[in-house]
């Protein structure tokens, strides 16, 4: 397995490297890379300020996870990973050692619009919030919050600027920084935030973040709530904006796909408490044109008397800023259309936000290439191994050898190869009829690693049908190989899905726990 033969690479590289002193530098950046390959997948999330990124963290953690602020700027880099309890530790940029701090200053680090000149200094050392939390969702990925990469300020993040004695460049580096340590990306792109999708079209362009693609990177369009009351599904709304973009040019060389996402809606369906089901179910009573009507003057339903309405101010104040308008209104529909508990309700509308699709294409898309993406990743770094030396021929010719003792990898293993093509199906140079194309994403691993994800059969199919399919497809490509209208990336695409499907095929063909299983188990 490709797992086993990386382990195998790496501890080659450390008995080259010996114990001696001169490459105790080498010996810590191969053992970080060693620990990355080993590690959950980190996902950065990464758009302009105010686009949504802390509620969509919140969103997909299934509560309220790190601090929101519609006004306030969230500068700190909020790096979320699986622990046993629920813990914050701060890390500094001048070298002071991690510090833990207690749970409820998490929001004082974070959200920094008002403070004391001491705040404002400890704040400015600030690298980066670890923050465990016992979530299962974590236990696949790390989700790194970053605070955004735009100049787009208002007033109150303006004034937290100048109180920082920091400046939009600052914000930016502080992003991009973060999102060059992570593994995967999900660009986040507000539609609320841009005067046109073209404007929005742009941010795709102009985001500068380096190793963005297709295979490492997802978009999510949040806040399509707000095409509400225009447009009475804003998801679908959402989807024709979404298709839009993807279709124009570039889009889909940045990204695998742009979701549309009612965050709000879906960290609301994670935090929905008893109470808020009760007030939901009151509301739902209400004719569904005049709670609409209602709602729609947010401020007015939520400090407003309404002796007609039977659910008191400060509740209904409540509801709006934990489901926005459009989430009540909602919540009411479902809720008459028989969502008759508070646990159906929640997954009603977290699916109706978007957000169980959105966590499933992360999973899948993300999840089933993880360990090569990483491998990949850590291929890359070690490269630069032989310049960690001395300088001297002899430390040279050691690191080159412990360097190669890894980064062979990737050209010895065909997973690299797959990866390659992957990247040329994106790009536009791998030219492949639709069906050829699609059997190109499932046979290097889009939906999984098992032959039956690999050939898009049931789990349940016989070992005969997969077999014989595995023969049919290779069979197939190995036509497509022969056929001399292709060339240059688009014969040699075909050329490694061939050798896909042939060691496919050995697989099969051997007995034992490895016939079944995926390449890196």
């Amino acid at each position: 397995m490709l797992r086993d033969r990386a382990e195998t690479a790496f501890e080659a590289a450390r008995r080259l490297l010996g114990p001696g002193p001169e490459f105790d530098h080498a010996r810590t950046v191969l053992a970080e890379q060693h620990a990355r390959i080993t590690a959950p997948l980190r996902i950065a999330l990464v758009g302009r300020v105010s686009s949504g990124k802390s509620t969509l963290v919140n969103a997909l953690l299934g509560g309220d996870r790190v601090p929101t602020g519609i006004e306030e700027l969230t500068y700190n880099v909020n790096w979320l990973r699986h622990g046993p309890d629920r813990t914050l530790t701060v890390h500094y940029t001048d070298g002071a050692p991690p510090e833990r701090r207690d749970n409820d200053e998490l929001e004082e680090l974070t959200v920094r619009a008002k403070g004391t000149p001491e705040l404002a200094r400890l704040l400015r050392r600030i690298d980066c919030l670890e923050i465990t939390d016992p979530h299962p969702y974590l236990r696949a990925f790390d989700l790194i919050d970053t605070p955004g990469l735009d100049s787009h300020f208002g007033e109150d993040s303006a004034n937290t600027l100048r109180f920082l004695a920091l400046d939009e460049g600052d914000v930016r580096a502080a992003t991009l920084g973060q999102a060059a340590k992570a593994d995967a990306l999900v660009l986040v792109f507000a539609r609320g935030l841009a005067a046109s999708e073209e404007e929005l079209l742009r941010d795709f362009t102009g985001a500068g973040v380096s190793g963005a693609g297709p295979v490492t990177t997802v978009g999510a369009l949040t806040k399509v709530e707000l095409f509400w009351p225009a447009h009475d599904d804003p998801l679908a709304e959402g989807r024709r904006v979404a298709g839009r973009l993807m279709g124009a040019a570039g889009a889909r060389r940045l990204l695998y796909d742009l979701c549309p996402l009612a965050s709000l809606v879906g960290a609301a369906a994670g935090s929905c408490t008893d109470d808020d089901f009760a007030d939901l179910v009151t509301l739902a009573g209400l004719a569904p044109r005049d709670l609409a009507d209602r709602v729609y003057f947010g401020a007015d339903f939520a400090t407003g008397d309404m002796p007609d309405v039977p659910v008191r101010a400060a509740r209904r104040r409540a509801l709006h800023a934990r489901f926005g308008g459009y989430g009540i209104v909602l919540a009411a529909r479902l809720i008459r259309d028989g969502a008759d508990t508070r646990e159906t309700l929640r997954a009603e509308l977290y699916r109706s936000s978007g957000m169980a699709d959105f966590r499933t294409l992360l999973a899948d898309h993300f999840g089933h290439r993880a360990e090569l993406v990483k491998l990949a990743r850590a291929v890359a770094h070690l490269a630069a191994l032989p310049d960690l030396g001395d300088g001297s021929p002899r430390a040279r010719a050691t690191l080159r050898r412990a360097a190669a003792a890894v980064t062979r990898l990737e050209h010895a293993e065909h997973a690299f190869a797959e990866l390659a093509v992957l990247r040329g199906h994106y790009s536009g140079a791998v030219r492949l009829e639709p069906p050829e194309a699609a059997d190109l994403l499932r046979i290097t691993g889009e939906y999984g690693h098992t032959p039956h994800a690999l050939l898009g059969l049931p789990a349940d199919a016989p070992d005969t049908e997969t077999a014989a399919r595995a023969r049919e497809r290779l069979t197939h490509w190995a036509g497509l190989t022969a056929d001399p209208a292709h060339s240059g990336a688009t014969r040699r695409a075909c050329q490694v899905v061939r050798r896909s499907y042939e060691m496919l095929v050995d697989r099969l063909d051997r007995p034992g726990p490895h016939r079944t299983s995926g390449p890196y188990e």
